[in-house]
């Protein structure tokens, strides 16, 4: 807001200004006979005389004021009073103060101490008395009387140095300085007036010092000026809001005593610009402010910490992720929240860091929680230095990456798990070309021996052979390669029904409870392979509790999860699991629990298939097997599987064929020469005429048997000629040959099994006699085929044959 700057009788400017309304006729309200005889008057008299209108003009001074001054009337009548005075601007304050306090008549009479400037530049200390008076309209006047009242040269000159030295010190300040006496400013150096807008000190005398302070500030302030006035003291440093010139508003630093000016009581005030400091001050609260926010609501851990690892400072992330307060975080070193197997890492990491041998690190960690449990956290750390460059502090982020860590790790298992299988299933097709033998020519060799004391030992024989059947399967099922029947039905009534035989495994002294959640419906699975997945899981918890203890099967659901490698709708899964509270296992063990022939039981108490036949059995179900478990606490396994959403019915088998003796030839194709000879005994023991060989001159014979061949019996994997690309050549030149691929592991290459002309017909090794006649017979005996074989069997003309 705009301050005024001028004062009833100022008319400042130079004495050769023009003068102010009024100055064309000085003697206005007098008759130049009244305005002569008040001259002669006034020049008898021997001291300094003034005659001023009131607004501020000169009308007569006397021959004494001439004298002292060096100046004739001539040159000054209707001049501006205080340029013919030549008063120092702080003086004149002082005087127009009193003429203030006259012409508002405050005062009848004023008395005031100001300093004469002569024409020749020398000063002299002058004392006046000032009158107003009234002689009639046009005729208001001020009278002043003075006289010098310097003491000698040295006096005179003593003062005029002593108070032009404290001016020029004042303006020589690099602070703001301002002498205010009742409220107006008698004094003002150069840094003020530069502060306020103004472009000379001057400019500010006489100006209400009020008026630069902020109107919501000015009342407390006055107060406490007036307060100092009285009691004395000083206000020390304090922050105020001033007012520029133009109204602007800035922030001030204020220092404030009471002084002597002008031989009357005054305030001196001390006045630092801060705004500068300020915006800087209020641009560092908000980036602070700022930052916290960043700290407080980012969805990364955050934490300052010291060089033990004490979190100093943490952020709302970090506290859910690890479920502690931050007063709760303040009291542990990172040791006590660091798992064990982390620790020592941690520690190197963070003394290297502190020690200024690195600049940061990073840690993949797992972190303790308070409720025990464990999460896995990817750890950025760098330092926070001090202004000698040392590490004072360091800033650590913490992100969550248990997720991705459980997927990784499902991966990395997958992966193994993959791999183990693909060998189990070699060594299943390798050992099943090996129990089709001895199992083949030990059941010959049991029906040979009918009444013969040694048919027990080949009866024993047998036996072993069918243990490395069931061995086999286990392999295959391990593999994912098992033959499976897909059916849908109620998981909770599966498992019920299974309970019964469950308590009769567990025995007396382990309490077994079931819990079922009834809301789920369906699952569609094979349901042969899940009663033997609950029932591995059941009785690897029982071998766990040697000396009794609890058992828990439960069903419930799970939460939606995607589907994953699609882009269908999210799955909703079912859920069973299996607690124990046996001995548990450490986790080196835990982590190779479903590899095939790993276990820790005792030689001869297990084969350690069990849990891998879980696990690939529940892969193959399109599951998800998880394991937790704690030495000394027990186990929970917890298998998941996705709710069917087909609305189908279960399909019945086909019920077997008969077997019965045969005529028809068959080309048996098999790279194992045991096997071969196997089948080709076994099958012309039925009344076939069999031309067995390997799979190279597998297509020259069949060109040999031309259309008496009734039949193609090949293995599927063989080196050279696979059955599938056997099986295609022959079908190309006659679609009506009938083909039985066997397999050691029958889903391997299945798409090309369909697509051949078997139409899927496949017999899983091994197999005895009896089950390869009767895979033949279905075979042969398939409806569609019994009419082509019609034209094209044994009593068909040559050359009937298409192609």
């Amino acid at each position: 807001m705009p301050i005024p700057n001028s004062h009833p009788l100022d008319t400042s400017g130079p004495p050769e200004a023009a003068a102010p309304a009024g100055a064309a006729d000085p003697g206005a309200g007098f008759t130049p006979r009244n305005l002569a005889t008040l001259k002669a008057v006034i020049d008898a008299v021997d001291s300094l005389v003034v005659v001023a209108r009131i607004e501020g003009s000169l009308l007569l001074w006397n021959r004494r004021c001439e004298d002292s001054s060096g100046v004739p009337f001539a040159e000054v009548v209707g001049k501006p009073l205080w340029d013919v005075m030549r008063l120092r601007s702080v003086l004149r304050i002082e005087a127009q103060a009193g003429f203030d306090r006259l012409l508002s008549g405050q005062e009848r009479r004023v008395s005031f101490i100001s300093q004469w400037i002569r024409k020749d530049g020398r000063r002299a200390r002058i004392a006046w008395t000032a009158e107003f008076v009234h002689a009639g309209a046009d005729a208001d006047f001020v009278v002043a009387t003075g006289a010098e009242t310097t003491r000698g040269k040295r006096a005179t000159r003593e003062f005029e140095e002593t108070e032009a030295r404290n001016e020029t010190l004042l303006d020589l300040l690099p602070e703001a300085v301002v002498v205010h006496q009742d409220g107006r400013i008698v004094f003002a150096n150069r840094v003020a007036a530069s502060l306020y807008g103004y472009g000379d000190p001057s400019e500010l005398l006489g100006l209400g010092v009020w008026d630069f302070v902020v109107p919501v500030q000015r009342d407390v302030i006055r107060e406490q000026v007036a307060s100092i006035l009285k009691k004395g003291g000083a206000i020390e440093l304090s922050r105020e809001r001033h007012i520029r010139r133009h109204g602007t508003e800035f922030d001030v630093e204020v220092a404030a005593k009471p002084v002597v000016f002008g031989g009357r009581p005054a305030m001196e005030v001390i006045v630092r610009d801060i705004s500068e400091r300020i915006a800087a001050e209020r641009a560092t609260a908000e980036s602070e402010a700022r930052m916290r926010a960043m700290f407080d609501d980012s969805a990364i851990g955050m934490i300052l910490a010291d060089r033990e690892g004490r979190s100093l400072e943490s952020n709302t992330a970090f506290h859910r992720l690890l479920g502690y307060r931050q007063d709760e975080l303040a009291k542990l070193s990172v040791d006590e929240y660091t798992h064990e197997g982390d620790r020592e890492a941690t520690r190197r990491s963070l003394a290297d860091l502190f020690d200024g041998r690195i600049d940061s690190y990073q840690l993949v960690k797992r972190y303790i929680r308070k409720d025990g449990n464990w999460v896995w956290a990817r750890v950025n750390v760098g330092a926070l230095r001090d202004s000698n460059g040392a590490t004072s502090l360091a800033v650590v982020t913490i992100e969550d990456i248990t997720a991705s860590k459980e997927l990784e790790e499902r991966l990395r298992q997958a992966s193994k798990m993959e791999a183990l299988g693909r060998l189990a299933g070699g060594v299943a097709h390798d050992f099943n070309n090996l129990l089709t033998v001895v199992n083949g020519y030990a059941d010959i060799l049991v029906a040979s021996l009918d009444g013969d004391e040694r048919a027990a030992e080949a009866t024993e024989i047998r036996r072993a052979g069918a243990r490395g059947t069931e061995l086999t399967a286990q392999l295959l099922a391990f593999g994912r390669r098992a033959p499976r029947s897909v059916e849908r039905f109620d998981l909770n009534d599966r498992i019920g029904a299974l309970v019964p035989l469950l308590r009769r495994l567990l025995g007396e002294d382990i309490e077994f409870q079931v819990e079922l959640d009834h809301r789920i419906v369906f699952v569609e699975t094979d349901p042969s392979q899940l009663d033997q997945v609950v029932m591995n899981l059941v009785v690897n918890a029982r071998d766990a509790m040697p000396s009794g203890g609890e058992l828990k099967l439960i069903t419930g659901l799970l939460p939606a999860m995607p589907a994953v490698g699609t882009s269908g709708p999210d799955l909703t899964w079912a859920r069973i699991e299996i607690v124990d509270t046996g001995y548990g296992m450490a986790p080196e063990v835990l982590e190779r629990i479903f590899e095939p022939f790993f276990t820790t039981k005792n030689l001869g108490h297990g084969t350690g298939l069990g849990l891998a036949t879980v696990y690939g059995i529940v892969e193959q179900m399109s599951g998800h097997i998880h394991v937790q478990s704690t030495l000394g606490v027990g186990s929970r396994f917890q298998v998941e599987i996705p709710l069917s959403t087909a609305v189908t019915t279960a399909t019945k088998s086909a019920p077997p064929g008969s077997s019965g003796r045969g005529s028809e030839t068959i080309l048996l194709v098999e790279d194992e020469p045991a096997v071969r000879d196997f089948c080709k005994r076994a099958l012309e023991a039925e009344g076939y005429r069999v031309v067995a060989t390997g799979p190279r001159g597998a297509v020259e014979e069949a060109a040999a048997l031309g259309s008496s061949l009734d039949l193609l019996l090949s293995d599927v994997v063989m080196p050279e000629f696979d059955g599938p690309t056997i099986a295609a050549a022959l079908t190309a030149r006659r679609p009506s040959l009938p083909v039985l691929f066997m397999s050691g592991y029958p889903r391997d290459r299945e798409g090309e099994i369909a697509g051949a002309a078997a139409a899927g017909a496949v017999l899983a090794k091994p197999f005895d006699a009896r089950q390869l006649a009767e895979a033949v017979r279905r075979v042969l005996d398939r409806p569609g085929l019994r009419h082509l074989n019609a034209r094209t069997g044994p009593g068909a003309a040559a050359g009937t044959e298409p192609g």
